[in-house]
């Protein structure tokens, strides 16, 4: 069986130097990165046997995104479209305050928009313990969304912990469409992530963090929501239990990625049999080190992680 299966488009993400501007830019770093890919990568490095599947065309860029994920350990399914067809790219600007970060799409038309279920390896979702996606990949497309559906029931069937991250962007879609889409896939979903500001937009939920995640726990039936503030602390809410973890101060390099590794150094540590507070830990650890680290897709060092979540654990 497999620990971790993910599902999303990849982004190749062309990074200009620090402290210069796009428009100036005259190289730039490249990296793979998107959310489902990002945790993915996080809880292979913290130990989880992780499987990123996706759609990606048959070209060079496509075979570099396939490298870049082996490369840190995560293993892939992937369904080839045309040498031709396109792979979502990124410009970013790294930005620094109070400038901020800037980044530019381009990923209209992309090969994963394109996507469909039945063309990728439904068996080792089915043998996963947990299948993890985004609300990013659901607005992506119409195809998009379908695969997702289809995913996430192929993955409850067959008793496939699923877990979803709402992760709602304004230039994806409108509130409106993200409730009325998530609501749809709700049913078939066990665990959701979500940051305060978003279940904020999505739900019309303000207030108390632990409120609010009990009044989405209750209205669709999660087994656990759990809830991140913008500096860095969270908060879990599982058969009505409540588990809280403060912010781990430090640095921040890079935010890009950060939720991502929150999610993937959660789900590592449920994935190795620990509570929901332990896993917390693990969680916002891994975030706060992920924001020590440049690029999106980052493997953060396990032992460190170990040792700030131990921290976090000695503070409850």
């Amino acid at each position: 069986m497999t620990d971790l299966v993910s599902f999303g488009e990849a982004t190749l993400r062309l990074r200009a130097r620090r402290g210069v501007q796009i428009t100036r830019a005259d190289m730039f770093d490249a990296g793979t990165g998107g959310p489902e890919a990002n945790a993915a990568v996080a809880a292979s490095g913290l130990g989880s046997d992780a499987v990123w599947l996706s759609r990606l065309p048959d070209s060079p860029l496509g075979r570099r995104v396939v490298a870049d994920m082996r490369s840190q350990g995560v293993r892939t399914g992937v369904s080839w479209a045309g040498s031709d067809d396109r792979l979502a790219t990124a410009f970013v600007d790294p930005g620094a305050e109070p400038r901020g970060r800037t980044v530019v799409h381009d990923d209209q038309g992309s090969a994963f928009t394109q996507v469909h279920a039945g063309n990728l390896p439904l068996g080792i979702v089915r043998d996963a313990d947990y299948f993890h996606v985004t609300g990013i990949t659901a607005a992506r497309s119409k195809r998009a969304a379908s695969a997702v559906a289809s995913l996430l029931e192929t993955a409850r069937q067959a008793d496939t912990t699923t877990t979803f991250d709402l992760r709602y962007r304004e230039r994806s879609w409108s509130r409106e469409e993200a409730r009325t889409a998530c609501e749809a896939l709700f049913p078939q979903v066990d665990v959701l992530f979500a940051m305060l500001s978003e279940a904020g937009a999505v739900f019309g939920e303000e207030g108390d963090p632990i409120e609010i995640a009990h009044a989405i726990r209750t209205s669709y039936g999660f087994e656990t929501v759990v809830l991140t503030r913008d500096n860095g602390s969270a908060v879990a809410v599982h058969d009505d239990e409540v588990h809280e973890a403060t912010a781990i101060e430090g640095e921040t390099v890079d935010a890009a990625g950060s939720e991502d590794a929150f999610v993937g150094g959660f789900l590592a540590r449920r994935i190795d049999g620990h509570g929901i507070a332990d896993s917390l830990a693990w969680a916002t650890a891994a975030c706060a080190l992920a924001k020590t680290l440049d690029g999106d897709a980052v493997d953060v060092p396990g032992e460190r992680v170990e040792q700030l979540a131990a921290g976090q654990g000695a503070n409850r």
